[in-house]
């Protein structure tokens, strides 16, 4: 059974494949296409399921997983999302930004892993994003989870994939509090909204950065990401686009 999924998306990624692994007539022919390698990439990030349990149609398991690293050594998943979203901010205009990180688990990751002070201390790894006033994402800024988030604003916007929109309004909880991170976000050319931490909490102030946590639970959707199982970080950053790129491609949908 074929999943369903976008279209845009699923093309700039078959694009970067074809750029970077072209057909070649020479060998053995090809058993694992791109429509079945993508599909089964896609189940196991959706649902979560342990590779093993991947039942693919003409080849094994092994050779998806095989398959799915070797695209993301290329950075495919990346490279794809990047232009998805060029093409995005090219069809709109944002009416305001937004900055902030969440905790993941982890199980079997071997780098950007610390000590989780809301979970005793487990090992876990922060994630830090930008996203617009309808929850698309702008950046995957993955770092050990005992960063500050107050150390998090400059790292995650030198890593943006695009631009953002100049005098756009940019707000932030009290967590990013500090003259540093304002005068870093005046050097973007961005409004500063970031909460003062003596400021009282109102439901009026924080209606607009419940779009942030809106997306974190669009992520929780694909269960793939909640916990970490992935050992190397570049591995779960690049499941991490490929569910950006879903969301994104809904969005270009919507306008």
């Amino acid at each position: 059974m074929t999943m369903q999924h976008p279209k845009m998306f699923r093309t700039l990624l078959q694009v970067q494949v074809q750029k970077c692994f072209p057909t070649q007539d020479r060998g053995r022919p090809q058993k694992l296409h791109f429509d079945d390698a993508y599909d089964d990439i896609l189940r196991v990030v959706r649902t979560g399921m342990q590779w093993r349990e991947l039942k693919p149609k003409h080849v094994s398991f092994i050779t998806v997983f095989k398959t799915m690293h070797k695209w993301i050594a290329a950075g495919v998943f990346k490279n794809a999302y990047t232009n998805l979203l060029r093409l995005y901010a090219r069809k709109r205009r944002p009416k305001y930004y937004c900055i902030d990180s969440t905790f993941v688990k982890n199980i079997y990751g071997a780098d950007c892993t610390g000590r989780n002070p809301t979970d005793r201390g487990r090992k876990a790894t922060k994630l830090s994003t930008i996203v617009d006033d309808l929850g698309t994402p702008f950046v995957a800024h993955c770092t050990p989870a005992n960063h500050s988030d107050m150390c998090l604003m400059e790292p995650t916007l030198q890593s943006l994939l695009v631009g953002l929109e100049k005098g756009t309004d940019f707000f932030a909880d009290k967590g990013y509090d500090s003259r540093n991170n304002r005068r870093i976000c005046t050097s973007y050319g961005l409004r500063d909204r970031i909460f003062k931490r003596r400021s009282i909490n109102v439901r009026r102030t924080h209606a607009k950065r419940g779009v942030i946590e809106r997306f974190f639970s669009w992520i929780d959707k694909y269960r793939r990401l909640i916990v970490r199982y992935e050992k190397y970080i570049t591995v779960y950053e690049s499941m991490t686009y490929l569910a950006f790129g879903l969301i994104t491609d809904q969005r270009l949908n919507q306008i």
